[in-house]
């Protein structure tokens, strides 16, 4: 994952503060104890793990965190523990030894925080039909509007949606990962012949195709490149809203280069014009306030608070789901390694496409359903 190095660098440092408070500073290893004496150390420092907060980059405990970290991640974290061990060619703590299999008292210890983390909530997926509205609200078919941060905004949403973007490939995010913004020289315009068009022709908004290229994503795939058509469509098209990205920062952005990020921007401020990119709190704001100012659930289906900037990654999949795409396309456009998407769109699935019912009752008897044709 994007943030793995980092996460097991954090748990070691945590664990070394914990045996520091326990007075094993200096048996990290925990090579004095007893197998009794190990096991309740580690659970000791899974509990703690679980409900402290530590001091920004260092093992200290400050205090007390006001959620319990949820089982998931909490599991993520102590695998790591686990790995530093091997790493020292020492063995886990954590497993049963010579095996990968939890130690009984660590498994019920994790069962029983999973029993009372709360319901994951899960953004749900943004619709064509939101984007339209978001699109309309910002004006960006006016000149008077059409450079604004909500025009800006609106751009990148539709852009991140044909490209199943994360937030960071898109937008500026509080914690810059290993993730790369998309910057200019990312987005490449193709004719008919599949011949580059220069980003300073003014037809770029007529181009056959838009190319965008991902340099580094979080599982540390480099280069990707994925293709999307141009559309009908005069809001929800790739090249359009593309081309008004690239266009913007060539008109607005001084001294922009093939490094800009396509969500630089111009702001005037009272010194002058200042560089910035847009925030993906900015982007998520834009998002809340298109759908609860357009009707919210009674028009949408979801309210405002469901959804957030995963919201336009999760319904790239969904759009693509619906149209009968298999899961391995899916994938492969959204650049997933796994279908790890499904988790995020499983429950809209379920209750947009519920035609189930009528199948449940096809047949009056199970003994006649042998004849029937798959």
């Amino acid at each position: 994952t994007e943030d793995s190095h980092e996460s097991y660098d954090r748990t070691w440092r945590r664990w070394l503060g914990f045996c520091a408070e326990s007075g094993r500073e200096f048996d990290p290893f925990l090579n004095k104890l007893s197998p009794v004496g190990r096991e309740l150390h580690v659970r000791s420092f899974i509990t703690c793990l679980r409900t402290a907060r530590w001091k920004k980059g260092s093992g200290t405990i400050e205090g007390k965190r006001k959620k319990p970290m949820v089982t998931s991640t909490l599991r993520e974290a102590t695998g790591h523990l686990a790995t530093a061990f091997r790493n020292n060619l020492q063995p886990s703590p954590l497993h049963i030894s010579g095996s990968a299999q939890l130690l009984p008292a660590a498994r019920s210890l994790f069962k029983a925080f999973a029993n009372t983390d709360p319901a994951p909530k899960r953004q749900r997926a943004i619709t064509p039909k939101l984007l339209r509205g978001m699109y309309t609200l910002a004006g960006l078919d006016f000149r008077e509007t059409r450079d604004t941060p909500a025009a800006i905004a609106t751009d990148l949403a539709i852009s991140g949606l044909f490209f199943a973007m994360r937030s960071c490939e898109n937008s500026t995010t509080p914690k810059p990962g290993r993730t790369k913004t998309v910057d200019m020289a990312g987005i490449i315009f193709l004719d008919n012949d599949e011949q580059e068009i220069p980003q300073s022709h003014p037809g770029i908004a007529l181009a056959a195709r838009v190319t965008t290229l991902f340099a580094d994503q979080k599982n540390r795939h480099k280069n990707a490149r994925r293709t999307q058509k141009r559309t009908d469509d005069p809001v929800l098209c790739p090249v359009r809203r593309a081309a008004s990205l690239v266009d913007r920062i060539r008109r607005l952005v001084p001294g922009f280069s093939g490094s800009t990020t396509i969500n630089t921007y111009m702001h005037q401020a009272r010194e002058g014009p200042v560089k910035l990119q847009l925030a993906s709190g900015f982007l998520r704001s834009q998002l809340r306030h298109a759908c609860s100012t357009l009707g919210g659930k009674k028009v949408f289906g979801f309210d405002s608070n469901d959804i957030g900037t995963k919201s336009i990654r999760s319904g790239a999949a969904m759009g693509l789901f619906l149209a009968n795409h298999s899961g391995e396309r899916i994938m492969l456009m959204g650049r997933w390694e796994s279908q790890a998407f499904l988790v995020y769109i499983r429950p809209q699935v379920i209750e947009w496409t519920n035609n189930m019912s009528g199948d449940m009752i096809r047949h009056d008897s199970f003994t006649d359903a042998s004849g029937f044709d798959m």
